[in-house]
């Protein structure tokens, strides 16, 4: 476990900074993810096959491309607790990342007390960023599936 770091903590406006700063990244490696799966999945739905397996396909996609840019987002925010020395080595980081994140918040890894309020600026981007991806999901499926018609039985 390599040693942490003496990184001397911001005061409230820094932490502030470093929060929004943090929040930007996030949004836009959110942003370019979805506008690029937007344009691949959704685009022009008469080009895209449909059917059970091509719909599959879509779904999948979508939903595994989704998970991991949320795992990269984890991975900023662990980095950087890495990197100001607020967390020993990686994979503390990204263990207290991403049950931050994604607002399980376990509370055995902890950040110290004059960086903890980073913590809450990480669970408030997991939360919008679990939104978008939500929100795009939604949109995939009204696309994909709300147009068709329905054979009676």
């Amino acid at each position: 476990m390599a040693p942490m770091l003496d990184v001397a903590p911001p005061g409230p406006l820094g932490l502030l900074l470093h929060a929004t700063a943090l929040l930007a990244v996030c949004t836009l490696v959110h942003a370019l993810t979805l506008v690029g799966l937007g344009h691949q999945l959704i685009g022009n739905t008469a080009e895209h096959r449909t059917g059970f397996g091509a719909d599959l396909r879509v779904v999948i996609g979508a939903t595994w491309a989704l998970m991991l840019v949320h795992l990269v987002e984890i991975g900023i925010w662990a980095e950087f607790y890495v990197w100001k020395g607020c967390l020993p080595d990686q994979g503390t980081a990204f263990y207290f990342s991403s049950v931050t994140y994604l607002t399980v918040g376990s509370g055995d890894v902890v950040l110290p007390p004059e960086w903890r309020n980073l913590a809450s600026a990480e669970a408030l981007t997991g939360i919008l960023m679990a939104g978008l991806s939500t929100a795009f999901l939604f949109a995939l499926f009204l696309r994909r599936f709300g147009g068709r018609q329905q054979t009676p039985e």
